[in-house]
């Protein structure tokens, strides 16, 4: 008797663990669609919970998926990580449809619990869209407008809102002046206005204090002159939620690793810039010591996995130097879209060099396992008269058609 109430003990047990198995699997999927930036296999996952279990274990999902680590692609840093701080909270502003308003002063945790009531996704994101701009409105008449963004092609910010920001946006660069302390300007507080971080970051400026003719290539791209005075500074607003403070002074000091370790989609044009240097001196000394720099930079960009790092690595992907070339396709295979895709087919397509075709096609088999599209791509490529690599791209379309989907896993 005591030994058949053992065995249903240890059966108990079994069942009790396969159950954990399975749910911890199921947070993974999520987990790595979120740190490899998979928007639509999430979309997909989240619905598919909802549609299962309901929107509550949806979001408990979601929520766990912060504690759990993805992994990253060798060479780009450690073999494992958490989700990046930022990364996860653009996320969450993605899912829940109000891109552009991530910059609110409450906690990603706190959003998330604020959404356990709803019924559905759908209700959340409303409720949650109405509160977030309620909040953003507050935020942006005290005068804290930092990374709002309103030029998103896919911002969720209101008309008025939107009306709100501009107004403001000009306003701040209207009444805004700099100090100037013998040849150099000091820029810190343009770096704190939004439209001087925008333009500052896009032109790849490092640090607050910068020359003269500097100064008026800066000018030229705002289209607002700036009073030069050698009087105190104003006082500064701050960020006020604390890890956009800690984005703005990563990007003012191009810190690749604080950069890396919140992943926002904000920091593509610093990263572009130093990823552009480490080039520059590459090229001018083809040391070890100089390749290793970029290919840090190359591995910031997988981290931080935005859409504009795709048209920066196809282009260097056509590099005369294999080496970079090599590099940057290599690096083009963990972009799981189509675009990615896209972009290595057609390098494939025209190539010449059997290092590049190699390279390329281990690129593409390793898109293909998280984006379905890859195999339409390759077969829509084989039927152009253009492709140089026919026979090749035949051979890789029956090896990725027939391998297991992976989309989710």
């Amino acid at each position: 008797m005591a030994k058949d109430k053992d065995r249903e003990s240890i059966l108990l047990a079994v069942k009790e663990r396969v159950k954990q198995s399975e749910e911890l699997q199921l947070t993974q999927m999520l987990v790595d669609a979120i740190g490899e930036r998979r928007y639509r296999d999430l979309k997909d996952l989240i619905s598919q919970i909802e549609q299962d279990r309901g929107w509550s274990e949806a979001l408990k999902h979601f929520s766990k998926a912060r504690t759990l680590p993805y992994i990253l692609p060798i060479g780009a840093g450690p073999s494992k990580t958490l989700i990046e701080d930022l990364k996860y909270r653009e996320t969450v502003f993605t899912i829940l449809e109000c891109n552009g308003l991530e910059p609110i002063p409450i906690t990603t945790e706190e959003i998330l619990s604020r959404l356990e009531n709803e019924d559905s996704l759908i209700d959340a994101s409303k409720s949650f869209h109405t509160e977030c701009e309620l909040l953003a409105v507050k935020q942006i008449e005290s005068g804290d407008i930092l990374f709002f963004d309103q030029t998103q092609s896919d911002c969720s910010i209101s008309r008025d809102v939107v009306d709100l920001l501009e107004k403001t946006q000009h306003e701040e660069i209207a009444n805004l002046s700099l100090e100037k302390h013998s040849d150099k300007i000091n820029i810190l507080p343009l770096w704190h206005s939004e439209r001087g971080r925008q333009t500052l970051s896009q032109l790849g400026i490092k640090g607050t204090k910068i020359d003269p003719e500097t100064y008026d290539i800066v000018i030229s791209v705002i289209h607002h002159k700036i009073p030069i005075t050698e009087t105190k500074m104003k006082p500064i607003t701050q960020p006020s939620n604390l890890l956009y403070r800690t984005l703005l002074v990563s990007t003012i000091n191009h810190d690749i690793e604080s950069m890396c370790s919140l992943a926002s989609k904000y920091s593509y044009h610093p990263l572009k810039s130093i990823l552009e240097e480490s080039l520059d001196h590459y090229e001018k000394h083809s040391s070890s010591t100089n390749f290793r720099k970029v290919l840090t930079c190359v591995n910031a960009h997988i981290r931080v996995r935005t859409s504009d790092s795709i048209l920066l690595l196809e282009e260097l992907a056509h590099s005369k130097d294999t080496r970079i070339a090599t590099t940057t396709i290599t690096a083009l295979g963990n972009f799981y879209n189509e675009s990615a895709a896209s972009a290595l087919v057609d390098l494939l397509c025209e190539t010449k060099s059997s290092e590049i075709v190699n390279t390329t096609i281990r690129a593409i088999k390793n898109v293909s396992k998280r984006c379905y599209e890859t195999k339409y791509v390759v077969r829509n490529a084989i039927e152009s008269t253009a492709c140089t690599n026919t026979g090749r791209l035949k051979r890789l379309y029956k090896e990725i058609w027939k391998e297991k989907e992976q989309y989710y896993l």
